[in-house]
């Protein structure tokens, strides 16, 4: 019977051979390059992110760092359609998004995600009447009190657990922030927990300017972060926004923009190329 035994030159360059197969077989299942980076973010969260009416653009704050951070890289930028916050989560969570431009950090999101440093902080205002007599000063003074903090209002964890224990506040979901400020305006309620920029606005908007001011103290402050997905081909993109955000380039841009935002105009740095929008 024939058989084969290699020479002691084929044994010797054997070992090179299996390394450079194993090598070869390995880049087949490497991690995909990052070429488009697949973003989305909250729906309402004036000035940090939003849809513009058409749905076809998310706007704010995180959206225009994302296309100023990635315009000179090759990476698209392909934002997703408006779904519930906590299926954002999950998608972030399994690698179907990348990153969720803008969110609170929790214990849980720390160890699920890869956080970006904090780019704004996002300040709970208290809206009242501007003629209430005895302005509250503190959240203790909210007491005996009727308010209302539209759906996702968070005053982190001892400001939660103080308003579940003392305060009357009505937190149904509804989305009609224009009739809030109605009952605010005609005494069916006394404070309005709201983010200050977007509640300033959404003031300005209901033509309430000196009827409802927001109080100069905080409910609460928060920082926002980018978050990334551990599972994104995209992850390494974390360190140029990190950069970003730690040169302190955008701190005299972030307060324009806020001021514009406030003053009616739409946070925007300038007019680029709008990004791809899944459907």
């Amino acid at each position: 019977m024939f058989s084969f035994s290699p020479s002691r030159g084929c044994r010797a360059f054997l070992p090179f051979l299996v390394i450079f197969f194993f090598a070869f077989t390995m880049s087949s299942y490497a991690a995909p390059a990052c070429q488009v980076l697949r973003v989305n973010g909250a729906n309402e969260w004036q000035p940090i992110s939003w849809r513009s009416e058409d749905q076809t653009e998310l706007k704010g704050i995180f959206p225009e760092i994302t296309s100023s951070v990635l315009q000179d890289l090759s990476v698209e930028t392909e934002y997703g359609p408006d779904l519930p916050w906590n299926r954002l989560f999950a998608l972030l969570e399994n690698g179907a998004i990348d990153v969720l431009a803008g969110a609170f950090a929790t214990d849980e999101r720390t160890e699920k995600f890869k956080l970006s440093l904090p780019v704004v902080q996002d300040h709970v205002g208290v809206f009242v009447r501007a003629n209430l007599v005895a302005k509250p000063e503190r959240l203790e003074d909210l007491v005996g009190l009727s308010g209302r903090a539209p759906f996702g209002t968070d005053l982190g964890p001892a400001g939660n657990e103080f308003a579940a224990e003392n305060l009357f506040i009505d937190n149904e979901p509804r989305d009609n922030l224009a009739e809030d400020l109605k009952m605010l305006a005609d005494e069916r309620i006394d404070y309005i927990f709201m983010s200050r920029s977007f509640g300033r606005k959404a003031v300005k908007a209901a033509q309430l300017d000196g009827v409802i001011v927001d109080l100069p103290w905080s409910a609460a402050s928060k920082p926002v972060h980018f978050m990334f997905s551990k599972k994104s081909p995209c992850l390494d993109l974390l360190v140029q926004f990190d950069t970003a955000i730690e040169k302190g380039q955008w701190s005299e841009p972030l307060a324009r923009l806020l001021k514009e935002y406030e003053n009616g105009g739409d946070p925007v740095i300038e007019k680029r190329p709008q990004p791809k929008v899944s459907q």
